[in-house]
């Protein structure tokens, strides 16, 4: 049935995932009747749009078209897009919007949220402060829960309370007094535990893996390389598929809020049995968006999956070189 389902029903179940959301609740958050989702995801409606699908997408924390093109894999993340479209329908500007949340002058902070930020969820403490602002502005007057859901928080599925502190805890990491960076090293070995490795993300909880040490570096030279330092893990090369460019026991910093397998590079998957470090690639003009498994070891074959059945946990953006 897959083959004849709209492009829309792969991205709706992925975010419904990631926010613990089945369909009866999915629908009741949207104000709809439970069939209109099951259709989707059924194959039955294969050409879904207008008011009800931007309904879906509000609670899934994007729009209809980030829906309907199957989440895509280029430029800012579906996130950065809803944060553009909830400015744009409240009136406010990005300057005036960058004032008041507290940024001041820095208005190209605030756009890198709306243009260039990759991860999935908006970070908790913006949207903490994007609440007030942005509730009840616009036509159709913005809910508070479309807000929420920026930062992957559904009010009303679990306690809010509780969410937004579960939410918290995945901004690590820790930023201390001192101007450096507490990041948390992971042992992700197959015996350690399974699933994400970070215990908490934003969209739920992950299976555990066992704190090994904690590491702290400069706030500043970790934003030499990195706009976002929320949500850094380190965690430690097993195996040889990616020799000689990551030998067995290197220590690699992985930013697990980079879950869109764009652009290319190195990434952290879970495969099924383990969290492995593989290089992804898109193929270029597939549809739905497929991307290639590499390793660089040569010995190891190249795989090819849909976008969609890809588990990322984040991107390698740094490894510990000692010379």
């Amino acid at each position: 049935m897959d083959e004849i389902r709209s492009p829309a029903a792969a991205e709706i179940e992925r975010r419904m995932e990631r926010l613990n959301l089945n369909k009866k609740r999915l629908a009741d958050l949207a104000g709809l009747n439970e069939t209109y989702v099951h259709d989707i995801l059924r194959g039955k409606s294969r050409n879904p749009g207008g008011d009800r699908l931007e309904k879906v997408a509000a609670v899934l924390g994007c729009t209809a078209s980030d829906l309907l093109r199957g989440g895509g894999c280029g430029g800012a993340s579906a996130a950065a897009s809803r944060l553009k479209a909830l400015r744009e329908r409240a009136g406010y500007t990005v300057r005036a919007l960058a004032r008041d949340v507290g940024m001041g002058e820095k208005f190209s902070s605030y756009a890198f949220y709306e243009n260039k930020l990759k991860k999935d969820f908006i970070p908790v403490e913006l949207v903490r402060k994007l609440v007030p602002l942005l509730t009840d502005r616009g036509d159709p007057p913005i809910a508070a829960s479309e807000v929420w859901a920026l930062c992957g928080i559904v009010p009303g599925a679990t306690d809010l309370n509780e969410s937004i502190s579960r939410a918290e805890r995945a901004s690590m990491p820790l930023h201390n007094e001192d101007g450096a960076v507490t990041v948390h090293e992971y042992d992700i070995s197959p015996q350690a535990g399974a699933g994400a490795i970070v215990d908490h993300t934003a969209a739920g909880d992950g299976e555990n893996h066992p704190t090994l040490d904690s590491w702290r570096i400069p706030r500043d030279f970790i934003r030499n390389y990195l706009p976002d330092t929320g949500g850094l893990a380190i965690i430690r090369v097993a195996g040889n598929s990616m020799e000689p460019e990551f030998v067995a026991g290197d220590r690699v910093l992985v930013d697990t809020g980079h879950r869109i397998p764009s652009p290319d590079g190195v990434y952290v998957l879970w495969n099924g049995m383990g969290v492995v470090i593989k290089q992804l690639m898109l193929v270029p003009n597939s549809r739905p968006p497929r991307i290639r498994i590499i390793s660089v070891n040569p010995t190891y074959p190249v795989d090819e999956v849909d976008a969609s059945d890809l588990v990322i946990n984040g991107r390698v953006v740094g490894k510990w070189v000692w010379k």
